[in-house]
């Protein structure tokens, strides 16, 4: 990979698409699991893994996936993510994963809606560069698992908005935001590596096909997990885990 070229597309776009990361056979498991996962009642979910917001005929929303099964911990830990990853944190390993969730859209006109972007201020998110640095504070790393194409209600982002200097002059639904709004082109395979400052949400679904995706987010180290949406590494999986993804996951308290 040309790092230069990642630099200055990520710092111009707040983006950068990877082509091809992932293999077919590691897809097609992730997504086994999570429909099995998305069938079941809240009360009979394995340990520690939530639906973060109340299960419904939309959407599903499934936290702490790195506790059903070793593939999403392999995702985590992919060495292109944890290069770039590291590459956007200062060039610096002072990061760590700080959750990762798995992404259901159920049905026609389903959407999320666009949040973030440099103004109004967020006070958890920061992004800025300095001497050739790219520092983002949170960068998120999203897996489409099937169905992003901009009929699906696919991934879309404002390019540039993690820099603007303006409020965006529009609501949160993707509808009003047609004249910036950019649907990313990324397949099963594919991962789109973001900063969190950037504009970001989806398209509507016109297409009424299921749309799933993974989500991580890596967060400078001493920021701890966020836990509004059960989004919390229990004590057990921590001890238990592999020393590569506990030192991923560790939170910096000192």
């Amino acid at each position: 990979m040309n790092l230069k070229e990642f630099d200055y597309l990520f710092d111009l776009n707040g983006y950068y698409i990877l082509k091809n990361v992932i293999n077919s056979s590691d897809i097609k498991k992730a997504n086994k699991i999570l429909e099995i996962i998305e069938e079941k009642k809240p009360s009979d979910l394995p340990k520690n893994i939530f639906f973060g917001k109340k299960k419904n005929n939309r959407e599903l929303y499934i936290s702490n996936i790195l506790q059903l099964d070793k593939v999403f911990e392999k995702f985590a830990s992919l060495p292109i993510f944890l290069k770039l990853i590291k590459r956007v944190t200062g060039n610096s390993n002072f990061f760590r994963l700080n959750h990762a969730v798995g992404m259901t859209k159920l049905k026609k006109d389903a959407y999320t809606y666009l949040h973030m972007g440099n103004l109004p201020h967020h006070p958890k998110i920061f992004y800025f560069t300095k001497n050739g640095i790219i520092f983002s504070n949170i960068t998120k790393i999203l897996i489409p698992l099937c169905n992003n194409k901009d009929i699906d209600g696919g991934f879309a982002v404002i390019p540039g908005s993690h820099k603007s200097n303006f409020v965006r002059p529009f609501d949160n639904n993707p509808k009003n935001n047609k004249s910036c709004l950019v649907h990313l082109d990324a397949k099963p395979g594919d991962a789109i590596i973001f900063t969190e400052a950037l504009a970001h949400g989806s398209l509507v679904n016109k297409s009424n096909k299921l749309r799933r995706v993974l989500s991580y987010m890596y967060s400078v180290k001493y920021m701890p997990d966020w836990t509004k949406l059960n989004l919390k590494y229990s004590d057990d999986y921590i001890k238990k885990s592999s020393p590569k993804i506990k030192k991923l996951i560790s939170l910096k308290v000192d």
